[in-house]
């Protein structure tokens, strides 16, 4: 059997009998479905960065993180004690446990007469489809959360308006004086295309971001671009800070954990069930997590960009 995982030419050249143990394995489905599913596609996972356990079907969290304390800090003479604060008291929203999942079927003539490419389809189709919603259910939650706006000085035509929008609104979350700092901007598709050649402009000619075609990062903060059709004003956030990602272990003998990408651990898990009655096998994908908020004063909406409608 060839070694796995297989390249483009040995998909190409797999046999069906290949083909065939290909698709009973669970195992070489999550690894193969770590090759084409890249964690930076999940921009949930790249503005939640905390991570989180659900339990009993459902997580705590606190609605805003404690940070600044009721009393300050104040002038400690020599010898006298230090003066006491209590923690502040926290209000907590409840998440319940969701589970995106899709399943499609691969018949046993599709592989006999295609061998692999039916399967490499099958798995395209599940990757799409939990990645579009994933980021829908991401964005949605921190849309309902993040509810300060500062508006656009200027349509963003020019850098330098661009740069000074950016700018105010770490500003206006600077003075909150609860430590968050905005590292990360949001566009849709028509926003990054309209923005970003006057963003690269600002960049050395030999900046790696232009090179490879990464998202950049100019003056500390990282431009990201989501194709999410209910997402229209640009947002900054916090996202060492806004919330994580919270998932539940399901114990289901039948999947496998797609590997890791790059460190990250998308939650994706894949599992391959025989339907012998019916001369074909179910290929199903899941993906058991919740995005959570817990600060969202972490984050602003600028509104009246004037590009990219």
């Amino acid at each position: 059997m060839a070694i796995y995982p297989l390249t483009q030419s040995q998909l190409a050249a797999a046999t069906t009998a290949q083909a065939l143990a290909f698709v009973k394995s669970p195992t070489l489905l999550a690894r193969r479905m770590s090759e084409i599913l890249a964690a930076q596609e999940f921009i949930g996972y790249s503005l939640l960065t905390g991570r989180y356990k659900v339990e009993g079907g459902a997580i705590a969290v606190p609605k805003n993180e404690v940070i600044r304390a009721d009393r300050p800090a104040e002038t400690v003479n020599a010898g006298a004690e230090y003066k006491l604060t209590p923690m502040s008291s926290e209000e907590y929203d409840l998440y319940q446990a969701l589970k995106d999942g899709l399943a499609t079927e691969v018949a046993d003539e599709m592989i006999g007469r295609q061998k692999n490419q039916p399967i490499e389809e099958a798995l395209q189709v599940l990757k799409v489809e939990l990645l579009v919603r994933a980021n829908a259910t991401a964005l949605a939650s921190i849309a309902s959360k993040v509810t300060a706006t500062i508006a656009a000085g200027a349509a963003w035509t020019t850098g330098k308006q661009i740069v000074k929008d950016a700018l105010r609104a770490k500003a206006q979350v600077r003075a909150l004086k609860l430590g968050f700092d905005l590292n990360t901007v949001v566009l849709t598709e028509a926003q990054y295309a309209a923005v970003m050649p006057e963003v690269f402009d600002m960049l050395p000619d030999n900046d790696p971001s232009i090179i490879s075609g990464s998202f950049p990062n100019v003056l500390g903060l990282t431009w990201l671009a989501t194709a999410d059709a209910n997402f229209a004003n640009p947002l900054m956030v916090d996202r060492n800070r806004l919330g994580g990602i919270a998932r539940e272990d399901i114990p289901s003998p039948e999947y496998a954990r797609v590997p890791a990408i790059n460190g990250v651990d998308t939650g994706v898990e894949i599992a391959s069930i025989r339907e012998a009655k019916a001369d074909k096998t179910r290929l199903q994908a899941r993906n058991a997590h919740v995005p959570v908020v817990v600060n969202p004063g972490g984050g602003v909406v600028i509104t009246g960009p004037g590009v990219g409608a």
